[in-house]
């Protein structure tokens, strides 16, 4: 017979460990600009254990991006589907659908998720290089302006912009 507190932990490790299989966690690209009295630009992922992600571009003063949808995983290549707005000072800042492609790898011992082609129109949210993961639970709120400040955030954000 299973003992039932034991059954649970068991049940609680293979979820977190099938979590981290399928890549669920923080990813974050930092942007730094050249001008001194800019701040860095932050381009934040969220990927969630229900198949929905967050994607938030952020640099302050000069933009706040945010997209919300799907994600779906691949061998080693992570499609993320949904709608957003980019909100910058240059305009067009207009709401559409988003649709990115994303390779899995690792660097250095640490999971990356690279985005090898530019989107055109998405501001940061559409540059390339690596994303890199920073922990299954992580936030990321560098000046707490603007940002969801927990996980719970997170996904009212996502089921917010989904729903509109």
């Amino acid at each position: 017979m299973d003992n039932e507190p034991t059954s649970a932990v068991r049940k609680g490790a293979a979820k977190i460990y099938e979590d981290f299989e399928n890549g669920v966690g923080t990813y974050l690209k930092v942007v730094r600009f050249p001008e001194p009295p800019n701040p860095d630009g932050f381009v934040v992922l969220y990927l969630r254990s229900t198949g929905s992600f967050l994607l938030l571009g952020y640099w302050r003063g000069y933009e706040r991006s945010v997209v919300a949808g799907r994600w779906s995983k691949h061998d080693d290549n992570i499609r993320l589907e949904g709608r957003g707005q980019t909100s910058t000072d240059a305009p067009p800042n207009q709401p559409g659908r988003f649709e990115r492609a994303l390779r899995a790898d690792t660097q250095n011992h640490t999971p990356v998720l690279i985005a090898e082609n530019e989107l055109t129109g998405w501001s940061l949210l559409g540059w390339t290089g690596p994303f890199t993961y920073v922990g299954q639970v992580t936030i990321i709120n560098p000046d707490s302006r603007w940002l969801p400040q927990s996980l719970e955030e997170v996904d009212g954000w996502i089921d917010k912009l989904m729903a509109a």
